[in-house]
């Protein structure tokens, strides 16, 4: 999983996860997107997932602070690339989001 995940991001987003090397954020990242993963698939057998979010207790917390860490992850990841692409990039982007 951990070699999967090392080569997508760096074949789609050109980006290092070094998860396998054992680097901290990669690691972390990883953690927490396989538990996501897991928590979200449980949602099936948990009638009371959707009562669980609202109040934010039990698997859906937990699930909440995992999809932050990913959140973080991403958005990160993004922002560097948007500051290290020339000025040309730069602009469009902005349009396409504004």
């Amino acid at each position: 999983m951990k070699s999967t995940m090392d080569s997508i991001f760096k074949v789609g987003f050109g980006v290092e996860l070094n998860s396998l090397k054992g680097s901290e954020e990669g690691t972390r990242f990883s953690k927490a997107f396989d538990n996501s993963s897991v928590l979200i698939i449980l949602r099936y057998v948990d009638p009371f997932w959707k009562i669980k979010r609202h109040l934010n207790i039990g698997s859906e917390a937990e699930l909440r602070s995992h999809i932050k860490i990913v959140d973080e992850f991403v958005y990160k990841l993004i922002d560097n690339k948007i500051e290290n692409s020339p000025n040309q990039q730069k602009d469009s982007v902005s349009q396409i989001f504004e």
